[in-house]
């Protein structure tokens, strides 16, 4: 099951290079609430961002992931078409260290790769 909310499908097509996709990460509201991908008082130091294909599990973090960034709880990966792979379903992994030291990993199911 997918750690994001919401329906939509990310599609990668074979003419795409770098196309940046942004992923927030928001704290909670109060130490009791349970509305926030993180805890309350702590922001995102890091993130690292891997792709695998679905059914499978293959690892194509090198195909497909190009980079990644984070800013103010908000990581942004740029994605490729994986050349090798080709087309099919796959999804990504977000290992988010905070500023506490914790580690907490996330992931998105909806990345459709078109031929």
């Amino acid at each position: 099951m997918s750690d994001f909310s919401g329906t939509s499908t990310i599609v990668i097509n074979p003419t795409d290079d770098t196309v940046p996709y942004s992923f927030a990460f928001t704290p909670c509201t109060s130490t009791t609430a349970n509305d926030g991908a993180i805890p309350y008082g702590t922001s995102v130091s890091s993130a690292t961002v891997k792709a695998y294909k679905r059914g499978t599990n293959a690892d194509v973090t090198t195909e497909m992931v190009v980079s990644s960034s984070e800013l103010s709880n908000v990581v942004t990966a740029n994605l490729q078409y994986p050349a090798t792979s080709k087309s099919g379903m796959y999804y990504l992994t977000f290992t988010l260290t905070l500023d506490t030291g914790a580690t907490m990993e996330f992931d998105f199911n909806r990345v459709k790769v078109k031929d």
